[in-house]
């Protein structure tokens, strides 16, 4: 038995196990969830097993991918409207840990390279502790290993001390989760509303005669007709049909657009709007990687295939077509025309339904190693007067997430000419396999590491080290809330998202969205992450210079 446990692969694989089979125990409706994968591997690296060395990066790698393949379609919108609000965020959270730290270090006379690992701990941000160890080394080499002592005595709590706010914040803040989602549906209404269908009679005589191409041809509005009906017969709107005096059309878009439509053709009827046998309406998923990338200009849809795009579905909502529109990999089409033209444009655009469901490894991969690459970029921060700069790195999970996020926002890698090697492009259920993967991975590497040395370090320095650790955590996380919940009367998922990406805290954002149906608590984590994280780097490298001249 004993010769089985030096196995670090069996190791590994029994700490996943019993672990997920911990977080699914439930005591009154609170579960662990994924963080029982760090309790089994504390209790594992306490008995000095191990695992595979670089399970715990490989993991922070595969999880920042995901989450911002998944959050980049909307994290740029996000950006734009509330960029400021994440920087306050992340600025707060991250200079109040530094305060409650360098307070601390000076009460208790704390070695700065302790202190620096406390603060980074606190924060569960392994990327500032590879910063801070850089940072000490560059001014005494050899001694970094104390900062991943106090790392390692700060960051169990931190890191289930927020698993369980994140299960227990709702109740704490007195707000129910659903009208939380209700609230979050309206607001994306207003931001992206929904297509809607109206039915118009032509009665403007500028419109009379003329081709439906050239019906608002610089798009004043962004509403398409799709179809026309005519002495109780219903044609497909092509963009070669003229209209007539008479006519009454449907025309699909956004109810503000409507509105300029009923302007522009005039006055609005009901009327059933079927179309004949010969004309099909049908919906229809893009899975075809040739079209993928291709703008509907560029497509000429009509021209070539003598269909028209009413409609494009896309990670749960509504565009209206235009002529700079893209088609990506999994968006739904509604697709209007002659019923054989149909039938043969739908057998184009559906491809083969293997490639709906594989992801393309190569640009895969290569978007993990320009992410990478991109964190292992050395930025130089000029210092004062007689002080040295300061070197510092965003690290590769910081690469990677920021690589994962253009790539979400810009639809995928192309890679050669027409996308010869294929496109980025990573169904839902592979995001998600790469999302949860990804996690236990980090925890199992995590608790092991800090398993291995928990009651050790504490026998040595003393209770109130852990102490100082518990109250950076707790300071950092309640100025992170009274700024979300009080300053900015936040969504309670935003909120929750949030708070997670404050304190670097992936097994929180897991917690959080294992409340709702709805992807606000990661898109929130992903919007507010990025700022987080470069903010804690910064802030690290930036506390051991100040700790080492104050202390």
């Amino acid at each position: 038995m004993s010769a089985l446990l030096t196995d670090p692969m069996l190791v590994l694989f029994a700490i996943l196990v019993i672990g997920l089979g911990l977080g699914r125990l439930s005591l009154r409706g609170v579960s662990l969830g994924s963080a029982g994968v760090l309790f089994a591997a504390m209790l594992f690296g306490h008995f000095g097993l191990s695992i595979p060395k670089g399970v715990m990066e490989l993991g922070l790698l595969l999880f920042v991918y995901a989450v911002g393949l998944q959050a980049g379609p909307r994290f740029f919108r996000t950006f734009r409207r509330h960029g400021m609000q994440f920087v306050i965020l992340g600025l707060v959270t991250a200079g109040t840990g530094a305060l409650l730290t360098l307070g601390i270090a000076r009460l208790l006379r704390l070695p700065y390279e302790l202190a620096s690992g406390l603060y980074t701990g606190a924060l569960t941000c392994t990327p500032a502790l590879a910063a801070a160890i850089e940072a000490v080394e560059r001014l005494a080499p050899g001694t970094s290993s104390t900062v991943s002592v106090g790392y390692g005595i700060a960051y169990p709590f931190s890191m289930v001390g927020i698993v369980l706010l994140m299960q227990f914040l709702p109740a704490l803040l007195r707000r129910d989760i659903q009208q939380e989602e209700q609230r979050w549906q309206q607001e994306k209404q207003l931001e992206t509303p929904e297509l809607q269908t109206r039915q118009f009679l032509i009665s403007n005589p500028n419109c009379d005669g003329k081709r439906v191409s050239e019906i608002n041809p610089n798009r004043m509005t962004l509403a398409n007709i799709s179809r026309v009906k005519r002495c109780e017969q219903v044609f497909a709107a092509t963009p070669d049909l003229v209209l007539k005096q008479g006519d009454v059309v449907m025309v699909v878009g956004p109810e503000v657009e409507l509105e300029k439509m009923r302007l522009l053709l005039g006055e609005e009827r009901h009327e059933r709007m079927d179309v004949n046998a010969n004309v099909l309406s049908v919906d229809v998923d893009v899975t075809e990687p040739s079209l993928t990338g291709k703008t509907l200009a560029e497509m000429k849809a009509w021209e070539r295939y003598t269909v028209v795009i009413t409609r494009i579905r896309r990670l749960g909502q509504e565009l209206a077509p235009s002529g700079s529109a893209t088609l990506e990999m999994g968006d739904n089409i509604r697709v209007v025309g002659d019923r054989q033209a149909v039938e043969a444009f739908i057998k184009l655009v559906h491809g083969s339904q293997k490639h709906a469901d594989e992801t393309n490894l190569l640009p895969f991969l290569i978007g993990l190693l320009l992410g990478v690459a991109l964190g292992s970029i050395p930025i130089n921060l000029p210092g004062g007067a007689g002080t040295p700069g300061i070197q510092v790195k965003l690290g590769a999970a910081g690469g990677a997430f920021l690589v994962s996020l253009l790539v979400g926002h810009f639809g995928g890698i192309p890679l050669g000419k027409g996308n010869r090697w294929g496109r980025l492009y990573v169904p839902r259920a592979a995001r998600i396999l790469s999302r949860e993967l990804g996690l236990i991975l980090f925890l199992a590497g995590a608790g092991i590491n800090a398993g291995a040395h928990f009651l050790e370090i504490l026998q040595q320095q003393g209770m109130e080290l852990l102490l100082a650790g518990m109250l950076v955590t707790i300071g950092t996380a309640a100025a992170g809330l009274l700024t979300m919940h009080i300053g900015y009367r936040m969504n309670m998922l935003s909120t929750m998202g949030s708070l997670c990406a404050c304190m670097t805290n992936p097994p929180g954002l897991s917690a959080a969205s294992n409340q709702t149906e709805t992807d606000l608590p990661t898109i929130a984590y992903a919007s507010v992450y990025p700022v987080a994280l470069i903010f804690k780097i910064l802030m690290a490298q930036v506390l051991v210079s100040l700790l080492q001249r104050i202390l």
